[in-house]
């Protein structure tokens, strides 16, 4: 793929929530020179870069469910990303070190590869920057890089976000129960579990509560229900709150 962008000195603001808020607008810089960009993917649709040990910091594969296939990840804030988009039902679908962007910058080549990309429901598609904190972002060069980075996607309907580790998690809480719903991704979803869901959903509607859809997914046994329904949960097919604690009458939506 192959766009035109120019140079910006404002960084956007890292957000909690990849996708929410609308795409930050920029003043141009008029005096700015047009510069040849390439955006690249892998031919398969996996991971440009890999990571299998071998780096001074932790790297590794994460399996995931919605994906697809093994996803690559260096840095616990990545992995930490990538599991919460795993169960949060906003991504469709998610990637690592998918796509590069190549362009030059005042006679510079710039290289950069995201972190993580994901896809809404809409087909919105957001790249993510992932970052332990803002001293992470503190060298010029970089913070410019980045900035063009962000032009080239908000000029092509595509969202860029940078985020800082700790902006992944509202609370302890969250993190343990998005854990615990991804440790769940790939329990196996049988035919009469979805249609004991759908008779619930017959019965309650779309609003039903955490203990009500585990006791109609497996009456005779609640683990079972829980595995089901966590794993259903990434699926998309059940929507819940993982920020508070987790009560029999916790809220949930049957999708």
């Amino acid at each position: 793929m192959t766009i035109n962008t120019v140079d910006h000195d404002h960084l956007p603001e890292p957000v909690l929530d990849p996708n929410s808020g609308s795409i930050p607008k920029f003043t141009r810089d008029k005096h700015s020179d047009a510069h040849h960009v390439r955006m690249i993917r892998a031919d398969y649709g996996g991971a440009l870069r890999t990571f299998n040990g071998g780096l001074a910091h932790e790297n590794g594969w994460y399996t995931s469910r919605k994906a697809g296939r093994v996803l690559h990840w260096q840095g616990a804030a990545q992995y930490d990303l990538l599991t919460r988009a795993e169960v949060d039902f906003a991504v469709v679908r998610v990637a690592s070190e998918s796509v590069r962007f190549e362009f030059t910058r005042r006679g510079k080549k710039q290289v950069y590869t995201i972190d993580v990309e994901l896809v809404a429901p809409d087909g919105t598609v957001t790249f993510i920057e992932i970052k332990r904190d803002q001293r992470d972002l503190a060298d010029p060069e970089y913070h410019a890089k980045l900035t063009a980075v962000h032009e080239i996607c908000d000029e092509h309907g595509i969202r860029f976000k940078v985020i800082l580790r700790h902006q992944i998690w509202d609370s302890l809480v969250h993190r343990r129960n998005v854990m615990l719903f991804g440790s769940r991704r790939f329990v196996t979803i049988l035919p009469e579990h979805l249609e004991r869901l759908r008779a619930h959903e017959r019965q309650v509607g779309t609003d039903a509560t955490f203990g009500s859809a585990v006791k109609a997914i497996a009456p005779n046994c609640p683990r079972t229900g829980e595995a089901v329904l966590q794993a259903l949960t990434v699926a998309r097919r059940i929507e819940i709150d993982l920020t508070r604690s987790l009560l029999d009458t916790t809220p949930v939506t049957i999708h």
